[in-house]
């Protein structure tokens, strides 16, 4: 079997908290000599290069990183290339709408509908991107309002009211610069009644339903099989668990959070995932996902994890190496793919 792995301009790859050099990724030639010995034949490129990949006639499955960088500029990038891989022959690992709903909680969001979640209506998620499309909709506070990108919590508001609902989309949406707006009141001058203006602030955000009663999540990490968790207490006085610090490692884990997240991996024909995951009114709910470039603080921090055998959780005592356990879900997700086109 064929492999191609794309590292960014900085030859980085992935999210790894205790890289080499700081914000420096997983490490790519272990990555390299750790699938080469699970007998895959491994190219690599960048993401100047990876076009090349369109003129190699035998197919590929591809692994990829993506980027944080201010704007997503790069980001965009990257998009680009992997949209146009996933048109080919080569398989992209994970297919590009999960590299799209990366760092993009609206994309996320649409993707837990057109995955049917089972907590989908319990969210009852809306999306909008200007103030005349929140005048429009019909709302039942309170509300979360989540911006599109943010780590720990970032542009994640609660809200009782309209006017909160508006002054917290006026915190995260653009507006128009100085030029924009003084081409806009041109426009309205010279045309008059004859135009419609367009909105000063447009920035796309998710309305959810608010969940009471939640006092801690549960970041968990799934790779293929192999599950690590850590335990997220609420900030003071706040609803939002990621950015308090207030973390454990547990053993206690519930089952319903065990099968939940293995079973959500599985929903998602994907080799690894992040999940901040809770229990409401009996039942886990999953507040946002990621498919690719998560934070590994929960795994390189944790001292056990969890597997599944004759149905029935484990615990495995070790400290985990990620490189490692990303290449085994990387390999375990393969061969799966194989077996399936085989027995199809």
């Amino acid at each position: 079997m064929n492999i191609a792995i794309i590292s960014d301009y900085l030859d980085r790859f992935g999210s790894k908290q205790q890289s080499q050099t700081y914000r420096g990724g997983m490490d790519v030639l272990k990555i390299i000599e750790l699938l080469s010995l699970k007998g895959l034949n491994v190219r690599r490129f960048n993401f100047i290069n990876a076009v090349e990949l369109f003129e190699i006639s035998e197919p590929h499955y591809i692994i990829y990183t993506s980027s944080e960088d201010i704007g997503d500029h790069y980001k965009s990038f990257i998009e680009d290339i992997i949209y146009a891989l996933n048109l080919t022959h080569h398989t992209c690992i994970p297919h590009f709408k999960f590299l799209r709903a990366h760092n993009n909680k609206v994309q996320m969001e649409l993707l837990r509908g057109l995955f049917k979640f089972p907590d989908v209506n319990l969210f009852a998620s809306q999306f909008v991107a200007t103030e005349k499309e929140i005048n429009s909709a019909e709302f039942q506070f309170p509300q979360v309002i989540k911006g599109p990108t943010g780590a720990l919590s970032k542009n994640v508001f609660k809200v009782n009211s309209l006017q909160e609902l508006k002054k917290s989309f006026n915190n995260i949406a653009s507006r128009l610069s100085i030029y924009q707006l003084i081409r806009e009141k041109i426009r309205q001058i010279k045309h008059g009644k004859n135009y419609r203006h367009e909105e000063t602030r447009i920035g796309k955000i998710v309305c959810q339903n608010f969940l009471h009663n939640i006092s801690y999540d549960w970041k968990v990490l799934v790779f293929y099989d192999q599950i690590f968790v850590l335990k997220r207490e609420n900030r003071r006085n706040d609803f939002r668990a990621s950015g308090s610090g207030l973390f454990s490692f547990v053993k206690d884990v519930p089952r319903e959070i065990l099968d939940f997240s293995l079973k959500t991996r599985n929903r998602l024909h994907i080799p690894h995932i992040s999940l901040d995951i809770a229990i409401f009114e009996g039942r886990p709910v999953i507040f946002e996902f990621q498919a690719l470039y998560f934070g590994t603080k929960t795994l390189e921090n944790s001292t056990f994890h969890f597997y599944k055998e004759d149905d029935n959780w484990h615990v495995r005592e070790d400290r985990a190496d990620l490189e490692e356990i990303y290449v085994s879900s990387i390999f375990k997700f393969i061969t799966q793919e194989v077996e399936s086109s085989i027995h199809k």
